[in-house]
Protein backbone atom coordinates (compact mmCIF):
# COMPACT_ATOMS: atom_id res chain seq x y z
CA UNK A 1 0.00 0.00 0.00
CA UNK A 2 1.21 3.50 -0.85
CA UNK A 3 -0.42 6.53 0.70
CA UNK A 4 0.10 10.28 0.73
CA UNK A 5 -1.03 12.42 3.67
CA UNK A 6 -0.22 15.82 5.16
CA UNK A 7 1.05 14.59 8.54
CA UNK A 8 2.06 11.15 9.80
CA UNK A 9 1.95 10.63 13.58
CA UNK A 10 3.82 7.64 15.00
CA UNK A 11 2.09 6.81 18.28
CA UNK A 12 -1.61 7.32 18.99
CA UNK A 13 -1.83 7.81 22.72
CA UNK A 14 -2.19 11.15 24.53
CA UNK A 15 0.43 13.13 22.62
CA UNK A 16 -0.29 11.69 19.20
CA UNK A 17 -4.07 11.56 19.44
CA UNK A 18 -4.39 15.09 20.85
CA UNK A 19 -2.22 16.43 18.01
CA UNK A 20 -4.39 14.54 15.51
CA UNK A 21 -7.49 16.24 16.92
CA UNK A 22 -5.96 19.70 16.53
CA UNK A 23 -4.71 18.97 13.01
CA UNK A 24 -8.05 17.39 12.12
CA UNK A 25 -9.77 20.62 13.08
CA UNK A 26 -7.37 22.44 10.74
CA UNK A 27 -8.41 20.20 7.84
CA UNK A 28 -5.11 18.35 7.62
CA UNK A 29 -5.08 14.82 6.22
CA UNK A 30 -3.56 12.91 9.12
CA UNK A 31 -2.53 9.29 9.54
CA UNK A 32 -1.76 7.86 12.99
CA UNK A 33 0.07 4.55 13.33
CA UNK A 34 0.53 2.57 16.52
CA UNK A 35 1.89 -0.89 17.23
CA UNK A 36 -0.80 -1.33 19.92
CA UNK A 37 -4.53 -1.90 19.54
CA UNK A 38 -7.05 0.19 21.44
CA UNK A 39 -8.43 0.47 24.05
CA UNK A 40 -5.35 -0.74 25.98
CA UNK A 41 -3.43 0.30 29.06
CA UNK A 42 0.08 1.75 29.26
CA UNK A 43 2.55 2.85 31.93
CA UNK A 44 1.36 6.24 33.16
CA UNK A 45 1.51 8.91 35.86
CA UNK A 46 -2.34 9.11 35.74
CA UNK A 47 -2.40 12.59 37.29
CA UNK A 48 -4.27 15.04 35.03
CA UNK A 49 -4.42 18.59 36.35
CA UNK A 50 -4.31 20.86 33.29
CA UNK A 51 -7.90 20.19 32.31
CA UNK A 52 -8.18 23.25 30.08
CA UNK A 53 -6.43 21.21 27.36
CA UNK A 54 -9.24 18.63 27.45
CA UNK A 55 -11.78 21.44 27.24
CA UNK A 56 -10.01 22.82 24.17
CA UNK A 57 -10.10 19.36 22.60
CA UNK A 58 -13.82 19.06 23.50
CA UNK A 59 -13.35 15.73 25.30
CA UNK A 60 -13.52 16.66 29.01
CA UNK A 61 -17.15 15.61 29.46
CA UNK A 62 -16.50 12.23 27.87
CA UNK A 63 -13.34 11.66 29.93
CA UNK A 64 -15.38 12.39 33.07
CA UNK A 65 -18.31 10.22 31.92
CA UNK A 66 -17.07 7.11 33.77
CA UNK A 67 -17.68 8.96 37.03
CA UNK A 68 -14.10 10.01 37.74
CA UNK A 69 -13.85 11.61 41.16
CA UNK A 70 -12.89 15.27 41.18
CA UNK A 71 -9.80 15.56 43.37
CA UNK A 72 -9.74 18.88 45.21
CA UNK A 73 -7.30 18.21 48.05
CA UNK A 74 -3.68 17.13 48.51
CA UNK A 75 -2.34 15.31 51.58
CA UNK A 76 1.35 14.68 52.31
CA UNK A 77 2.35 12.16 54.98
CA UNK A 78 5.68 12.19 56.77
CA UNK A 79 5.82 9.03 58.86
CA UNK A 80 2.70 9.14 61.09
CA UNK A 81 1.95 12.84 60.56
CA UNK A 82 0.40 14.60 57.62
CA UNK A 83 -0.24 18.04 56.12
CA UNK A 84 -3.29 18.61 53.96
CA UNK A 85 -4.66 21.48 51.94
CA UNK A 86 -7.16 22.35 49.20
CA UNK A 87 -6.34 22.85 45.53
CA UNK A 88 -7.75 25.80 43.64
CA UNK A 89 -9.08 23.58 40.84
CA UNK A 90 -9.79 19.87 40.65
CA UNK A 91 -7.64 17.16 39.09
CA UNK A 92 -8.56 13.77 37.63
CA UNK A 93 -6.85 10.37 37.59
CA UNK A 94 -8.19 8.52 34.53
CA UNK A 95 -7.14 5.07 33.47
CA UNK A 96 -5.12 5.29 30.30
CA UNK A 97 -7.16 2.76 28.35
CA UNK A 98 -10.13 5.11 28.80
CA UNK A 99 -8.34 8.44 28.28
CA UNK A 100 -6.47 7.31 25.17
CA UNK A 101 -9.61 5.73 23.70
CA UNK A 102 -11.60 8.97 24.14
CA UNK A 103 -8.88 11.01 22.45
CA UNK A 104 -8.51 8.54 19.58
CA UNK A 105 -12.26 8.42 18.95
CA UNK A 106 -12.39 12.21 18.85
CA UNK A 107 -9.48 12.30 16.40
CA UNK A 108 -10.93 9.76 13.97
CA UNK A 109 -14.33 11.45 14.09
CA UNK A 110 -12.75 13.79 11.51
CA UNK A 111 -13.03 12.33 8.02
CA UNK A 112 -9.49 13.45 7.26
CA UNK A 113 -7.92 11.56 10.22
CA UNK A 114 -7.20 7.83 10.12
CA UNK A 115 -5.73 5.36 12.61
CA UNK A 116 -3.84 2.18 11.70
CA UNK A 117 -3.56 -0.14 14.71
CA UNK A 118 -1.00 -2.91 15.02
CA UNK A 119 1.43 -1.23 12.61
CA UNK A 120 5.15 -1.35 13.36
CA UNK A 121 7.20 1.45 11.78
CA UNK A 122 10.44 -0.02 10.41
CA UNK A 123 12.17 2.97 8.76
CA UNK A 124 11.87 6.57 7.68
CA UNK A 125 11.93 7.76 4.09
CA UNK A 126 14.41 10.54 3.33
CA UNK A 127 15.22 12.69 0.32
CA UNK A 128 17.89 15.12 -0.79
CA UNK A 129 21.44 15.70 0.33
CA UNK A 130 20.32 16.84 3.79
CA UNK A 131 18.19 13.77 4.44
CA UNK A 132 14.84 15.52 4.78
CA UNK A 133 12.23 13.11 6.18
CA UNK A 134 9.39 12.59 3.70
CA UNK A 135 7.51 9.61 5.14
CA UNK A 136 8.03 6.11 6.47
CA UNK A 137 7.69 2.39 5.92
CA UNK A 138 5.62 0.21 8.24
CA UNK A 139 4.61 -3.43 8.59
CA UNK A 140 1.09 -4.52 9.57
CA UNK A 141 0.09 -7.51 11.73
CA UNK A 142 0.17 -9.85 8.74
CA UNK A 143 3.60 -8.75 7.63
CA UNK A 144 2.39 -6.55 4.82
CA UNK A 145 4.69 -3.66 4.00
CA UNK A 146 3.32 -0.13 3.58
CA UNK A 147 4.92 3.06 2.28
CA UNK A 148 3.39 6.32 3.47
CA UNK A 149 4.59 9.76 2.40
CA UNK A 150 4.06 13.11 4.07
CA UNK A 151 5.88 16.44 4.39
CA UNK A 152 5.73 16.11 8.20
CA UNK A 153 6.39 13.01 10.31
CA UNK A 154 5.81 13.33 14.06
CA UNK A 155 7.31 10.97 16.61
CA UNK A 156 4.92 10.50 19.51
CA UNK A 157 6.34 7.06 20.20
CA UNK A 158 7.59 7.38 23.76
CA UNK A 159 10.86 7.83 25.58
CA UNK A 160 12.53 5.07 23.51
CA UNK A 161 11.34 6.73 20.29
CA UNK A 162 12.38 5.03 17.06
CA UNK A 163 11.71 8.24 15.16
CA UNK A 164 14.14 10.10 17.43
CA UNK A 165 16.74 7.39 16.90
CA UNK A 166 16.42 7.40 13.10
CA UNK A 167 16.70 11.19 12.79
CA UNK A 168 19.56 11.35 15.32
CA UNK A 169 17.76 13.73 17.71
CA UNK A 170 20.28 14.62 20.40
CA UNK A 171 19.50 14.60 24.11
CA UNK A 172 20.41 17.45 26.43
CA UNK A 173 19.85 18.33 30.08
CA UNK A 174 20.08 14.60 30.69
CA UNK A 175 20.00 13.05 34.16
CA UNK A 176 20.19 9.33 34.86
CA UNK A 177 17.26 7.16 35.92
CA UNK A 178 16.87 7.45 39.69
CA UNK A 179 13.92 5.50 41.08
CA UNK A 180 12.08 2.29 40.23
CA UNK A 181 8.30 2.75 40.02
CA UNK A 182 5.49 0.26 40.68
CA UNK A 183 1.72 0.73 40.71
CA UNK A 184 -1.56 -1.16 40.66
CA UNK A 185 -5.33 -0.58 40.61
CA UNK A 186 -7.19 -1.48 43.81
CA UNK A 187 -10.88 -1.95 44.49
CA UNK A 188 -12.51 -0.97 47.80
CA UNK A 189 -9.74 1.01 49.45
CA UNK A 190 -11.39 2.76 52.39
CA UNK A 191 -11.68 6.38 51.19
CA UNK A 192 -11.06 9.66 52.94
CA UNK A 193 -13.95 12.05 53.50
CA UNK A 194 -13.17 13.88 50.23
CA UNK A 195 -11.28 12.70 47.11
CA UNK A 196 -7.66 13.54 47.90
CA UNK A 197 -4.32 12.90 46.25
CA UNK A 198 -2.17 11.30 48.95
CA UNK A 199 1.63 11.32 48.99
CA UNK A 200 3.56 9.22 51.52
CA UNK A 201 7.19 10.14 52.25
CA UNK A 202 8.58 7.29 54.29
CA UNK A 203 12.09 5.85 54.70
CA UNK A 204 13.29 7.24 51.37
CA UNK A 205 10.31 5.83 49.45
CA UNK A 206 7.44 7.77 47.91
CA UNK A 207 3.91 6.38 47.91
CA UNK A 208 1.06 7.74 45.78
CA UNK A 209 -2.68 7.24 46.07
CA UNK A 210 -4.83 8.64 43.27
CA UNK A 211 -8.64 8.35 43.57
CA UNK A 212 -10.00 7.26 40.19
CA UNK A 213 -13.58 6.13 39.67
CA UNK A 214 -15.72 5.43 42.76
CA UNK A 215 -14.31 2.35 44.48
CA UNK A 216 -11.10 2.29 42.39
CA UNK A 217 -7.77 3.84 43.36
CA UNK A 218 -4.34 3.81 41.78
CA UNK A 219 -1.68 2.98 44.36
CA UNK A 220 1.92 3.68 43.40
CA UNK A 221 5.39 3.35 44.90
CA UNK A 222 8.76 4.81 44.05
CA UNK A 223 11.28 2.64 45.84
CA UNK A 224 15.01 2.79 46.40
CA UNK A 225 17.11 1.58 43.42
CA UNK A 226 18.49 -1.42 45.29
CA UNK A 227 14.91 -2.61 45.96
CA UNK A 228 13.86 -3.05 42.33
CA UNK A 229 14.67 -6.76 42.02
CA UNK A 230 12.85 -7.59 45.23
CA UNK A 231 9.67 -5.76 44.24
CA UNK A 232 9.81 -7.16 40.68
CA UNK A 233 10.24 -10.77 41.84
CA UNK A 234 7.99 -10.56 44.90
CA UNK A 235 4.83 -8.59 43.98
CA UNK A 236 3.48 -9.08 47.51
CA UNK A 237 6.21 -6.69 48.69
CA UNK A 238 4.24 -3.84 47.15
CA UNK A 239 1.21 -4.29 49.37
CA UNK A 240 3.31 -5.20 52.42
CA UNK A 241 5.15 -1.89 52.06
CA UNK A 242 1.98 0.08 51.45
CA UNK A 243 0.41 -1.29 54.61
CA UNK A 244 3.26 0.29 56.59
CA UNK A 245 2.12 3.78 55.61
CA UNK A 246 0.00 5.66 58.12
CA UNK A 247 -3.57 4.37 58.21
CA UNK A 248 -3.20 2.10 55.17
CA UNK A 249 -3.28 -1.25 56.94
CA UNK A 250 -6.86 -0.54 57.99
CA UNK A 251 -7.84 1.09 54.70
CA UNK A 252 -6.59 -1.89 52.67
CA UNK A 253 -8.36 -4.47 54.83
CA UNK A 254 -11.11 -5.18 52.25
CA UNK A 255 -9.20 -3.97 49.18
CA UNK A 256 -8.38 -6.23 46.25
CA UNK A 257 -5.88 -5.78 43.43
CA UNK A 258 -7.30 -5.63 39.92
CA UNK A 259 -4.91 -7.22 37.46
CA UNK A 260 -1.26 -7.09 38.45
CA UNK A 261 1.36 -4.73 39.83
CA UNK A 262 3.10 -2.90 36.98
CA UNK A 263 6.72 -1.80 37.37
CA UNK A 264 9.71 -0.24 35.66
CA UNK A 265 13.35 0.18 36.79
CA UNK A 266 12.87 3.92 36.38
CA UNK A 267 12.18 6.68 33.90
CA UNK A 268 15.01 8.59 32.19
CA UNK A 269 15.26 12.36 32.47
CA UNK A 270 16.08 14.36 29.32
CA UNK A 271 15.12 16.80 26.62
CA UNK A 272 15.60 15.90 22.96
CA UNK A 273 15.94 18.12 19.95
CA UNK A 274 12.34 18.92 19.12
CA UNK A 275 12.38 19.01 15.32
CA UNK A 276 14.36 18.95 12.10
CA UNK A 277 13.81 18.76 8.36
CA UNK A 278 10.43 17.08 7.90
CA UNK A 279 10.12 15.76 11.47
CA UNK A 280 9.14 16.71 15.02
CA UNK A 281 8.91 14.99 18.41
CA UNK A 282 6.25 15.34 21.11
CA UNK A 283 5.33 13.65 24.38
CA UNK A 284 7.95 11.46 26.03
CA UNK A 285 9.77 11.22 22.70
CA UNK A 286 10.79 14.87 23.12
CA UNK A 287 10.95 15.17 26.89
CA UNK A 288 10.92 12.60 29.69
CA UNK A 289 11.23 12.89 33.46
CA UNK A 290 10.71 10.98 36.68
CA UNK A 291 6.97 10.46 37.35
CA UNK A 292 7.13 11.57 40.99
CA UNK A 293 5.68 15.00 40.17
CA UNK A 294 2.90 13.56 37.99
CA UNK A 295 3.31 15.89 35.00
CA UNK A 296 3.62 13.50 32.05
CA UNK A 297 0.07 13.66 30.64
CA UNK A 298 -0.12 17.42 31.07
CA UNK A 299 3.26 17.84 29.35
CA UNK A 300 2.12 15.75 26.39
CA UNK A 301 -1.04 17.81 25.87
CA UNK A 302 0.91 21.06 26.09
CA UNK A 303 3.45 19.92 23.49
CA UNK A 304 0.70 18.88 21.07
CA UNK A 305 -0.92 22.27 21.41
CA UNK A 306 2.37 24.06 20.73
CA UNK A 307 3.22 21.90 17.72
CA UNK A 308 -0.23 22.37 16.16
CA UNK A 309 0.18 26.15 16.42
CA UNK A 310 3.64 25.90 14.85
CA UNK A 311 2.33 23.84 11.93
CA UNK A 312 -0.41 26.42 11.41
CA UNK A 313 2.23 29.17 11.30
CA UNK A 314 4.14 27.15 8.70
CA UNK A 315 0.96 26.85 6.63
CA UNK A 316 0.67 30.63 6.74
CA UNK A 317 4.04 31.07 5.09
CA UNK A 318 6.64 31.10 7.86
CA UNK A 319 9.73 28.95 7.33
CA UNK A 320 9.82 25.42 8.74
CA UNK A 321 13.17 26.07 10.39
CA UNK A 322 11.84 29.22 12.04
CA UNK A 323 8.61 27.75 13.42
CA UNK A 324 10.38 24.63 14.69
CA UNK A 325 13.04 26.70 16.41
CA UNK A 326 10.27 28.65 18.12
CA UNK A 327 8.45 25.40 18.98
CA UNK A 328 11.49 24.02 20.78
CA UNK A 329 12.13 27.31 22.56
CA UNK A 330 8.55 27.56 23.85
CA UNK A 331 8.47 23.85 24.75
CA UNK A 332 11.62 24.18 26.86
CA UNK A 333 10.44 27.39 28.49
CA UNK A 334 7.19 25.72 29.50
CA UNK A 335 8.69 22.42 30.64
CA UNK A 336 11.93 23.71 32.16
CA UNK A 337 10.56 24.78 35.57
CA UNK A 338 8.77 21.46 36.14
CA UNK A 339 11.86 19.57 35.04
CA UNK A 340 14.12 21.41 37.47
CA UNK A 341 11.62 20.91 40.30
CA UNK A 342 11.38 17.20 39.54
CA UNK A 343 15.15 16.71 39.48
CA UNK A 344 15.51 18.64 42.74
CA UNK A 345 12.76 16.51 44.31
CA UNK A 346 14.23 13.14 43.38
CA UNK A 347 17.82 14.17 44.14
CA UNK A 348 16.99 15.40 47.65
CA UNK A 349 14.57 12.57 48.48
CA UNK A 350 16.25 10.44 51.16
CA UNK A 351 15.41 8.86 54.51
CA UNK A 352 15.32 11.34 57.37
CA UNK A 353 17.43 10.72 60.41
CA UNK A 354 15.80 9.42 63.58
CA UNK A 355 16.20 12.85 65.19
CA UNK A 356 14.66 14.69 62.21
CA UNK A 357 11.69 12.35 62.16
CA UNK A 358 11.16 12.53 65.94
CA UNK A 359 11.28 16.32 65.99
CA UNK A 360 8.85 16.60 63.11
CA UNK A 361 6.36 14.26 64.80
CA UNK A 362 6.52 16.40 67.94
CA UNK A 363 6.14 19.64 65.98
CA UNK A 364 3.26 18.33 63.88
CA UNK A 365 1.22 17.63 67.01
CA UNK A 366 1.91 20.99 68.66
CA UNK A 367 -0.33 23.93 67.63
CA UNK A 368 1.86 26.39 69.51
CA UNK A 369 4.70 25.53 67.14
CA UNK A 370 2.60 26.31 64.07
CA UNK A 371 1.30 29.49 65.62
CA UNK A 372 4.92 30.63 65.83
CA UNK A 373 6.31 29.07 62.63
CA UNK A 374 3.75 29.84 59.92
CA UNK A 375 4.68 33.53 59.65
CA UNK A 376 8.30 32.54 58.93
CA UNK A 377 7.63 29.74 56.43
CA UNK A 378 7.77 31.93 53.28
CA UNK A 379 11.27 33.15 54.17
CA UNK A 380 12.43 29.65 55.08
CA UNK A 381 11.16 28.29 51.77
CA UNK A 382 12.84 31.10 49.82
CA UNK A 383 16.11 30.47 51.59
CA UNK A 384 16.08 26.73 50.98
CA UNK A 385 15.00 26.92 47.34
CA UNK A 386 17.66 29.34 46.10
CA UNK A 387 19.00 26.74 43.67
CA UNK A 388 15.48 25.96 42.42
CA UNK A 389 13.56 29.24 42.67
CA UNK A 390 10.72 27.58 40.78
CA UNK A 391 9.78 25.86 44.04
CA UNK A 392 8.93 29.09 45.84
CA UNK A 393 7.47 30.49 42.62
CA UNK A 394 5.07 27.56 42.25
CA UNK A 395 3.88 27.97 45.84
CA UNK A 396 3.41 31.71 45.39
CA UNK A 397 1.46 31.10 42.18
CA UNK A 398 -0.84 28.65 43.93
CA UNK A 399 -1.23 31.01 46.90
CA UNK A 400 -2.61 33.71 44.61
CA UNK A 401 -5.56 31.43 43.93
CA UNK A 402 -6.32 31.60 47.67
CA UNK A 403 -6.08 35.38 47.91
CA UNK A 404 -2.36 36.01 48.36
CA UNK A 405 -1.20 39.45 47.22
CA UNK A 406 1.84 41.65 47.71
Amino acid sequence: MKQQVDVIIVGARVAGASLAILLGEMGKKVLMLDKSSFPSDTLSTHHLSHLHYLKQLDVLDEVEATGLRKIKRMRTYIADSFIEGPRESYTLAPRRDHLDHVLINKAISYENVELLEGYQVISLLKKGMQGEVCGLEAVDKRGGKHTIKAPITVGADGKNSSVAKWVGAKKYGEYSTVRPVFYGYYFNVKPLMEPTTEIFLNEGRIGFLFPMEPGIDCLGLEVRPEEFNKFAKEPQSFEETYRQFYGMSDRLEEATLQGRIIGTPGVPNFFREAAGKGWALIGDAGHSKDPSTGLGINDALMQSSLLAKSIKAWDQGESWEGVMKEFQKRRDENLGPGYRLTLDYIQTRKPWSANESALFQAMAANPMVWNRVVQHLPDVLKQHSEETPELYGSVEYEAKNFGFHY
